[in-house]
């Protein structure tokens, strides 16, 4: 589930303050982000065209399981798009005085031209991090701000797509570990607290979908004596499921402990098990 009010925002941002890992500061910056894609996904309804993403027969798309959209096709205003990185990096320069540093120069690259949208958005949709490696050379900045910059910025638009692509593998079946509409690896996963479903869900456009219990969905092993899962303290929700083929793991929760009745918001679920990515690490398992 993704976030799609101000209530969830709220909620979330309480939610990470009660498990005590963050700062007051850490939190309101958190915030900021969460309002700034909720506002670029609620204004790029009228600045982009989502339908060129989905060229092509969307039923033999799925029956070849091949994922349904190009993201890279999606038309968007570059005026649009220019507004947004630049308040983007505004946030960004409000929460340390070591990225603030780093702004000027993501503004004038903006400003002149140097940042190529169209990369950008191909880039991301494609997942070729290389490219954020070359461009931080071209604009003097390091990879990471731009990457984080031009994730927070694309990542409302590509959900929007999504959202028109769910109805098109409404009741089909969809086996596979990567997202049926962009293809991307998932992040995280949930066991449903009703029937114990497994449920992937993609970091890049916020898909859910229905994946075996015992199976990996990056390599798709289902040796059982290979498959693993750890957890920090037993009666957590979180764990991570963990594979000794490809070393891959994903994070995962378990509804079925969760005190609340909520639904498992994945952005926040996320932010919250950052400690289970470091400790993946280092048992040496990998994102995938």
């Amino acid at each position: 589930m993704s976030i799609t009010t101000q209530e969830q925002i709220k909620k979330g941002i309480k939610s990470l303050n009660e498990s005590e890992q963050f700062e007051e500061e850490s939190l309101a910056n958190i915030e900021k982000v969460f309002k700034f894609s909720l506002k670029v996904k609620k204004e790029a309804k009228k600045k982009i065209e989502i339908y060129p993403a989905f060229e092509g027969d969307s039923n033999q798309k799925i029956i070849q399981r091949e994922h349904l959209a190009d993201f890279s096709k999606i038309v968007i205003k570059e005026v649009f798009l220019l507004d947004k990185f630049n308040k983007m990096c505004e946030i960004q320069a409000s929460f340390d005085s070591k990225t603030s540093g780093k702004i000027p120069k993501m503004k004038e690259a903006l400003n002149n031209g140097i940042i190529d949208f169209h990369k950008i958005q191909k880039s991301l949709a494609q997942n070729n991090l290389k490219y954020f490696n070359t461009l931080s050379k071209k604009v003097g900045v390091g990879k990471e701000l731009l990457y984080s910059v031009s994730l927070t910025v694309f990542k409302p638009i590509f959900e929007l797509c999504a959202e028109v692509g769910k109805n098109r593998i409404k009741d089909k079946l969809w086996e596979k570990g990567y997202c049926p509409i962009c293809g991307m690896n998932p992040k995280m996963a949930k066991f449903e607290k009703e029937v114990g479903k497994r449920v992937l869900w993609c970091p890049l456009c916020g898909t859910e979908w229905i994946y075996q219990r015992i199976k990996c969905p990056f390599c798709e092993n289902d040796n059982q004596k290979l498959l693993r899962f750890f957890y920090i303290e037993e009666e957590s929700p979180y764990r991570v499921d963990v594979c000794d083929v490809c070393k891959g793991y994903i994070k995962t929760v378990n509804e079925q402990k969760k005190e609340q009745e909520e639904k498992t918001v994945f952005e926040i679920e996320n932010i919250k098990t950052y400690y289970l990515d470091e400790i993946a690490k280092k048992e040496g398992y990998r994102k995938i």
